[in-house]
């Protein structure tokens, strides 16, 4: 749904929206590739994939970054500094890999050995996709194009749009309709930089959904990789009603309703959310260009809501 009128002209399964940190879900599958390809070993400290990364400690791994268990903070700064110093293009606009460098030789965190514990990670989402690209010797979003997005053939899924992608899309907006400025990325693009469309994401849904019930491709293997419970978040650990994947979360309230894998993502402007069903092939995708994931007072009504619990209903009907 597009708050506003549609001014493009384009369809609206056509318009383009910022979809925040559904972002990373691609970032998390990537990885995924790159394990399937033998390019990555998951499990490996950070320290040891380059010695760029000399200062991460090495309970640090390419898994916990995905899993939000590495125990690095949600974002680089207090998020009071981060609220009392916002910038118009959003908090990661002028973090550059040499700012994520610094930032990591300075940080005062504690080596969490064998531990998990999870806790919701920006920061670690973009030092996973800037690991990566160091890795493979090339920019974080054409790694991900060339690796993910392309192969899936989406059309309108990225992080640069054209000048045709630009016309299609969708004016960010906060909750009392004043305009956004769209939210840019430096380093921590693996956190939050895509744009899509209700169409892409209804094909890129197509694909998870064959990938988890037959796969068949490498891609498929590390898609289906990407949905498995890394971490419960239930009761003592268990990963039944909740679990953290790689990017995913996981959500089965009882034995009799299928498994739903979700994503979300607000921006100042933006709110989205993607619900899918494997087990009944069904699909919800919220789009919407209003910030109500990014104001605190419309975040906390939209979790009164319960959103995921509406989407489990429609999910789980006949």
């Amino acid at each position: 749904m597009g708050s506003g009128p549609n001014e493009t002209g384009a369809p609206w399964n056509d318009l383009i929206f910022e979809i925040g940190s559904i972002t990373k879900v691609f970032t998390a599958i990537l990885l995924c590739v790159l394990v399937e390809e033998g390019r990555i070993d998951p499990c490996a400290p950070l320290a040891e994939m380059s010695d760029m990364f000399k200062d991460v400690p090495h309970s640090i791994t390419a898994e916990r970054l995905a899993s939000h268990t590495s125990g690095l903070p949600n974002i680089y700064v207090p998020i009071w500094k981060a609220l009392f110093q916002q910038q118009p293009e959003g908090p990661y606009a002028n973090f550059t890999r040499t700012d994520l460098l610094d930032w990591l030789q300075k940080w005062r965190g504690k080596d969490r050995g064998t531990h998990l514990r999870h806790s919701y990670s920006n920061l670690g989402y973009g030092l996973l996709g800037e690991a990566m690209s160091i890795t493979m010797g090339e920019p974080f979003t054409e790694l991900l194009a060339a690796k993910v997005i392309h192969p899936l053939g989406l059309c309108d899924t990225t992080g640069e749009m054209s000048d045709e992608q630009r016309t299609r899309f969708m004016q960010p907006r906060y909750t009392n309709g004043r305009p956004a400025t769209p939210w840019t990325f430096d380093a921590l693009a693996g956190a939050g930089i895509l744009r899509s469309s209700a169409r892409d994401l209804a094909r890129f849904s197509d694909a998870v959904i064959r990938a988890c019930n037959a796969p068949e491709t490498p891609l498929d293997r590390a898609i289906l990789r990407s949905t498995e419970p890394h971490i419960g978040l239930g009761p003592r650990g268990s990963i039944e009603p909740t679990a953290q994947c790689h990017g995913w979360l996981s959500v089965r309230q009882d034995i009799a309703n299928p498994k739903i894998i979700l994503a979300n993502g607000g921006t100042a402007g933006s709110t989205c959310a993607l619900y899918v069903c494997p087990h009944r092939a069904q699909v919800i995708c919220v789009l919407s260009n209003n910030g109500v994931a990014a104001n605190l007072w419309a975040s906390t009504k939209l979790s009164w809501s319960s959103p995921i619990r509406h989407a489990k209903v429609i999910l789980a009907g006949p």
